[in-house]
């Protein structure tokens, strides 16, 4: 192997170490991408694109709004779903899919972590937050002693779950305790003396009518024919809960991660979201509100 190739195998190993690196923090990666969707190639023409998704409104939202920009950037689109949350990172993973939809960032990360996978978020997307709901009670000043509250099982979204509760001040939690570890034996205060029951998320809409109240993530609370605005209380997302676009690693520079931040990215994309009631009661994605503030500034 000459010097030229000898020079060429370590800049590739340096570069590939770059990205698996990066790609082990929660922030987006700062790719070169292309700032107006117009701009962006079809060089796509006849390339098939499989999108691993869970049924819901994140879903929908790429079936009725992301697909098409794909489409005329000359990309085919299979669309693949799951039923269950493991599946998308795995398939992902092992190839089956080209990118998926479905999880926010803390989910993505302790997946890949501990199945050691090699899979990045590229960017995020409007996000539903996490909401209180009750059948039973119209506000929070309506809580009885003793209410059931329904949770999801997973660790992950029972903590926020959890958090989302103590800060509607139906409990205290122990502060000492990681955030992301949080379980319903680190409550300290229950002056409601409240019982909770962790249920499967796709279950906590149906539970509502046995239980006082459920804290359900907005995907499955819109799936499941509830309205964002009759939550008695509604939680702001932290930015590791917003739901992004991951792919391969091994991806990241590849044209259609670059086609898709384009439309991510793009004007066009954005007002169709803003103006689009479906989603008026989301969160948008970081790189959103600073402009959004930069522009309210010059007022």
């Amino acid at each position: 192997m000459n010097l030229y190739f000898k020079n060429m195998f370590l800049f590739s190993l340096l570069f590939a170490s770059f990205f698996l690196f990066s790609a082990c923090t929660k922030e987006l990666l700062d790719l070169p991408v292309v700032s107006d969707y117009e701009t962006a190639s079809a060089r796509a023409e006849n390339e098939h694109l499989r999108v691993g998704l869970v049924p819901g409104v994140y879903a929908d939202m790429f079936a009725e709004v992301i697909q098409p920009f794909l489409e005329e950037l000359g990309y085919t689109v299979e669309r693949i779903y799951y039923d269950n949350y493991e599946l998308p990172n795995n398939s992902l993973a092992r190839d089956l899919i080209d990118f998926n939809i479905f999880q926010h960032y803390k989910s993505l990360n302790n997946f890949k972590f501990e199945n050691d996978l090699a899979l990045s978020a590229i960017a995020e997307i409007p996000t539903i937050p996490m909401n209180i709901f009750s059948l039973d009670y119209e506000s929070l000043e309506d809580v009885e002693h003793g209410a059931v509250v329904s949770l999801p099982f997973d660790q992950t979204n029972r903590a926020r779950a959890l958090l989302l509760l103590e800060d509607a001040r139906i409990i205290k939690l122990d502060k000492s305790i990681d955030k992301t570890r949080i379980t319903e034996d680190d409550i300290i205060y229950n002056p409601f003396n409240i019982r909770i029951n962790t249920l499967r998320p796709e279950n906590l809409v149906q539970s509502l009518s046995i239980c006082s109240l459920s804290v359900i993530d907005g995907n499955y609370a819109q799936s499941g024919g509830l309205n964002i605005a009759d939550a008695i209380y509604s939680g702001f997302l932290e930015d590791d809960h917003l739901i992004v676009v991951a792919i391969r690693t091994e991806d990241l520079n590849s044209h259609f991660a670059r086609d898709l931040l384009s439309i991510l990215n793009s004007d066009e994309y954005k007002r169709i979201i803003k103006e689009n009631e479906k989603f008026a009661n989301y969160q948008h994605p970081r790189s959103w509100r600073e402009i959004e503030v930069k522009n309210e500034s010059f007022f």
